[in-house]
């Protein structure tokens, strides 16, 4: 590509000691300690007319009222627009509650107000560097995760191992070098859980220590994790050690270098973003069905406070929280099917001859593996956890299969799960952008 110019930028992010971490609700408390620093880290591309943002973030993804904070100050310190903006979570389970999580910790208003103008500041700082610069992408084979619904002998599917599962197993690049050659940034994106620690220590996990690796090996180029389509893949092993998760992301930092150094020039012109909102149907329960996990949640947190080994903050953050989830799930079952939806905004950009997709999601691997057979670029890089995460995405086959993702994960998110009408939607909003950016060629 011609006519390019990039600047990148990274600010230091790391939550004071006492904040809650998110992704699992079990825990017995806020963060005791910091085991690695985390970071946001800014990239913008302008070719003259259009200017393009992206952002990753050592966070387990940005509640809407951020992204929309965000957006608006990006606008008004960077000048690039909310729909040219796509903020992409790590999705790791050992940074701070930035979402608005039932069951699974209390946000900082104080933290979030800093992560907010620090990101910002990011994208401000990436844009006042703007230097010419050629664009290269790659792709290198990875595996350091498995496809975690296991379907059991007596039908039901739980979190495990399937061998046979799908799963993406390789890790997409994008590398922006100055006009002397040398490495700028590299965007290296990857689908994987980063679940294997579940202490009370504050840490990027595995994308953290493939961040220090690449930047230590392509002279010091800022390194850019995006978390892809991983809503049923986990890293693996999941034994809780860091080592092992150094060992995750020293894997995954190697193949990163060998796709960037592999690289070949992104070819054809130009810059564009667009986004578009899909309102997915919900699922409302029966006042029979609502009642019963009312109940069930009731007796739950009874039997929880009576048990010595369950904390305080557990009785009040998680148990009390799904009481109040069962609460909102029987109103809505009382109130009926109204059309209800949720809405989702499908993010494409176009840098040249690639694509990127985002969506505001934990996507099931399917949905980036269909557009890589799919999408009408040559090449395209699809992202879930960006611009918000409204929950689980899963594909319509899913559905029946039932398990924790179609079943359960929904409480911690909202009150209703999304319909398996989803899929078509999402397809269809996903494809008749990208054609549309094609033909703007």
């Amino acid at each position: 590509m011609e006519g390019i110019r990039a600047g990148v930028a990274e600010v230091n992010i790391t939550p004071p000691v006492g904040v809650t971490l998110c992704g699992f609700a079990a825990r017995k408390g806020p963060s005791e300690s910091v085991h690695d620093d985390l970071y946001a880290r800014a990239l913008v591309l302008e070719d003259g007319e259009t200017r393009i943002g992206i952002v990753t973030a050592d966070v387990i993804s940005f509640a809407p009222d951020l992204v929309e904070r965000i957006r608006g100050l990006v606008l008004e310190q960077a000048g690039i627009r909310g729909a040219h903006l796509a903020l992409n979570g790590s999705h790791s389970h050992s940074g701070p509650t930035v979402m608005a999580f039932r069951s699974m910790g209390d946000r900082d208003p104080a933290y979030e107000d800093v992560l907010c103008r620090k990101v910002a500041g990011a994208m401000k700082m990436a844009s006042e560097r703007l230097e010419a610069a050629s664009l290269s992408v790659g792709r290198a084979p990875v595996r350091i995760g498995h496809n975690r619904r296991e379907r059991r002998k007596d039908g039901r599917t739980v979190i495990g191992h399937n061998p046979g599962g799908p799963e993406a197993p390789w890790v997409d690049v994008l590398r922006a070098d100055r006009a002397d050659g040398s490495p700028m940034g590299v965007l290296y994106a990857h689908a994987a859980h980063p679940v294997n620690l579940r202490g009370l220590e504050v840490s990027a996990e595995y994308p953290g220590y493939a961040a220090r690796f690449i930047a230590c090996n392509l002279g010091g180029a800022v390194p850019m994790f995006a978390q892809g389509c991983c809503g049923d893949i986990n890293c693996a092993p999941m034994d809780g050690r860091f080592e092992t998760s150094e060992h995750q992301g020293m894997i995954l930092g190697c193949a990163a270098v060998t796709a960037a150094l592999r690289a070949e020039p992104v070819g054809g012109s130009g810059l564009a973003a667009a986004c578009r909102t899909v309102h997915l149907p919900l699922i409302v329960p029966t006042a029979e069905e609502a009642g019963r996990a009312l109940e069930e949640q009731r007796e739950n947190l009874s039997r929880a406070g009576k048990d010595e080994r369950v904390t305080p903050y557990q009785v009040r953050v998680w148990h009390e929280g799904q009481v109040g989830w069962a609460e909102d799930y029987l109103r809505a079952a009382r109130e009926g099917d109204r059309g209800q939806t949720q809405a989702f905004e499908v993010q494409a950009m176009r840098v040249g001859d690639l694509a990127l997709v985002a969506y505001p999601g934990e996507m099931f691997v399917d949905y980036q593996l269909w557009l890589d057979r799919e999408s009408p670029f040559p090449r395209t890089i699809t992202l879930g956890y960006t611009n918000g995460c409204i929950g689980y995405v899963p594909t319509a086959a899913a559905y029946p299969e039932g398990g924790y993702e179609v079943n359960g994960a929904f409480r911690y998110y909202g009150t209703l799960m999304i319909a398996s009408d989803c899929e078509r939607l999402i397809r269809e909003a996903t494809l008749d952008l990208l054609k549309g950016m094609r033909r703007e060629r």
